[in-house]
């Protein structure tokens, strides 16, 4: 843990201090390091927060009901040799009297949360609490009911199986299980604790849920649609007319599809232009990203070829052919300069002039360096091409530099893309770190 700590001060002053100088890959790492080492920091912190031994040889055992542990040591016998041991650790144990008083408030606490939100035991209409232990996990209970279909094993009141009789509830006057309203039902519960246990038993009435007015409606409409459905011979279910002193009328629901269809083809339709013209935009933005990594190596070509004595015509067509070529070949990809160059060869070729090809070349390709290198040729047709190898250089020399700052700035914009899965990783990483020690300390 110290370690750790030490770690990643020294990794953050580095950080900090030589953010200029380092690059931004070289910056990531060591904010990977760091980060590293701040999160085992944090889980040996936290990690160690409880001490295992007390007072020498002494483990700490858990209280009551929350069940016992493995903890793996380091044994180091009489030999001197150390080897790993895993010793199981029980959970306390309690007196009688402890167990007797743990069983006395479960049996309190039974009583107080059995009703739920019903108004008493004498009037249970709604699911009641049926636990399977109590006092924080320190009492088991085991539960059982007579007659037991009335409330099953969630606590939650079976109508079907309650009587006829649906009366409101008053004092119980007859036999058990023969309520003429109502019917009583006997629980009995067997707490345990350790060796001790305590069984209790209680008598509870269950009555039908009051329904509202809707809910009754819903019952005698499910109750006439099942009585209709157990006619025999007929392959028709007659639909009910009134329901109790209700008229009632049946027609099947709208279908909507038809117009769910249309809102999609509408939203899709209008979507398509949007999706083209963002495809567009990407295309575009491809191409100018092409043809600013092309240029350095377009100039000097012409530049090489021009200063081996070839003309600036065909010192363009050899470029352009060669690429034409290869790339019939399958031996490039189509790279958009090129085949801007192949356009210009065919306008000469149809008898535009050489000055006019070159121009429109550099308003084709968009880019401020082509839009110079197309006017700078067209000139040097009007002046001579004297000093033409000279420019071609420099503005070769020129774009390559542009060219090294271009790359700098798109694997920037490729950092900045990648940083949201880079800290998605490292969220992942520290609840792969952080979790294990939280329940470690909650233990």
């Amino acid at each position: 843990m110290v370690l750790c700590g030490i770690s990643f001060g020294i990794l953050t002053v580095m950080l900090i201090s030589c953010q200029k100088i380092l690059t931004a890959g070289a910056r990531k790492m060591l904010l990977i390091a760091a980060a590293a080492a701040f999160l085992g920091g944090l889980y040996g912190l936290t990690a160690g927060r409880e001490s295992v031994l007390s007072e020498g040889e002494l483990l700490r055992r858990r209280a009551y009901g929350e069940g016992s542990y493995e903890q793996e040591l380091l044994l180091e016998a009489a030999g001197g040799k150390e080897q790993r041991y895993s010793v199981t650790v029980p959970e306390q144990r309690l007196t009688g009297g402890q167990e007797e008083l743990c069983l006395l408030a479960a049996a309190e606490e039974l009583e107080k949360e059995f009703p739920g939100e019903n108004e008493s035991v004498n009037c249970i209409r709604e699911k009641v609490v049926i636990r399977d232990s109590y006092q924080s996990g320190q009492v088991e209970a085991e539960w059982s009911f007579d007659p037991y279909r009335i409330v099953d094993v969630h606590g939650t009141v079976v109508e079907e199986e309650l009587g006829q009789n649906r009366t409101e509830e008053s004092d119980y006057s007859g036999e058990k299980g023969e309520t003429a309203q109502g019917e009583l039902v006997r629980a009995k519960v067997v707490l345990s604790c350790g060796e001790s246990q305590m069984t209790k038993e209680f008598y509870f009435r269950v009555f039908p849920a009051l329904l509202g007015e809707e809910e009754m409606f819903l019952r005698q409409l499910s109750e006439q649609l099942e009585l209709a459905g157990e006619e025999r011979g007929t392959d028709m279910l007659p639909l009910p007319e009134t329901v109790g002193d209700q008229p009632v009328s049946w027609r099947l629901p709208a279908d909507h599809t038809p117009e769910k269809i249309l809102l999609a083809g509408l939203a899709a339709a209008v979507c398509v232009p949007l999706l083209e013209r963002s495809r567009r935009q990407e295309a575009k933005k491809k191409r100018m990203r092409l043809l600013e990594l092309e240029y350095p190596d377009m100039v000097s070509r012409m530049a090489l070829l021009l200063g081996a004595g070839m003309t600036l015509q065909g010192a363009w067509k050899k470029i352009a052919e060669t690429y034409e070529e290869k790339r019939d070949q399958k031996l490039l990809a189509e790279k958009p300069v090129f085949e801007e160059m192949l356009i210009t060869c065919r306008e000469m070729e149809s008898g535009m002039g050489e000055q006019r090809a070159y121009e429109r070349f550099g308003e084709r390709c968009g880019p401020a360096g082509y839009r110079r290198f197309g006017n700078m040729l067209a000139q040097n047709l009007k002046k001579g091409s004297r000093g033409l190898v000279a420019l071609l250089e420099q503005e070769a020399g020129n774009a390559f530099e542009e060219r090294k700052s271009a790359a700098k700035r798109y694997g920037e914009e490729a950092g900045t893309k990648l940083l949201i899965p880079m800290v998605m990783m490292l969220g992942i990483v520290m609840v792969i770190l952080l979790v294990p020690a939280i329940f470690t300390f909650q233990i």
